[in-house]
């Protein structure tokens, strides 16, 4: 066990909070929190910064590191803000989406975002289902690039899609003639394509560029 994921659960326990409302502060979700304290996955500098603050110690405290390490890895570290779908979009059955105006914002470093870092028609929001999960877990959340039609995607790219109803989902998209084909990619066998005319009102909202479970 490392000092970091040791002070994590010291600093939170001394200070009587759970993990879930850790979780809330930090705006992750209780599993992405969860994975810090079991060392699975390590918060970057922005989330080291916002418990430090929580907890009234230096970052340095918190993880051991000395302090001209972290103003190293604070220097490296660049980040963008893009705007965050504060709503679960379905990885299953189809899921209305709501409050798509005045979108709060989401911070991500650009080595998650890799070429796609900065750009104004990226935009991120959170995975809810199963049918995506052999490449999506349940609960990630998804950096999207918009594009505006049918013809500037390529089979078997991830995609999240509209139906006519507004409705939301995330799947494999492919193109065979005059039908568009959404597949999932499940251990879960109950799942299966979903088929419609390409003059049917379809609407590809984007591709899937980037997912993380620790966001």
């Amino acid at each position: 066990m490392s000092k970091l994921t040791e002070n994590l659960k010291y600093y939170r326990k001394l200070n009587k909070y759970t993990q879930e409302s850790i979780a809330r502060k930090l705006k992750i979700t209780t599993s992405a929190y969860g994975f810090y304290e079991q060392g699975r996955n390590t918060p970057p500098y922005s989330k080291l910064k916002e418990l430090s603050e929580i907890y009234n110690i230096s970052i340095s405290e918190l993880t051991g590191e000395p302090k001209e390490n972290l103003e190293f890895i604070a220097q490296s570290v660049a980040v963008h803000t893009y705007p965050y779908i504060d709503n679960y979009v379905s990885a299953g059955s189809p899921t209305t989406i709501s409050g798509m105006e005045n979108l709060p914002k989401i911070q991500v470093p650009d080595e998650l975002t890799g070429s796609y870092a900065g750009s104004n028609k990226l935009f991120f929001l959170r995975v809810n289902g199963e049918s995506m999960n052999k490449i999506i877990p349940n609960d990630s959340v998804i950096g999207i690039i918009e594009y505006e039609s049918v013809y500037d995607l390529k089979n078997g790219d991830i995609v999240v899609y509209a139906t006519e109803d507004s409705e939301y989902a995330v799947k494999y998209f492919y193109i065979d003639n005059d039908k568009l084909i959404f597949r999932p990619s499940s251990t879960n066998p109950n799942y299966y394509d979903t088929i419609f005319d390409i003059k049917d009102n379809i609407k590809i909202i984007g591709k899937v560029v980037q997912y993380s479970v620790t966001l």
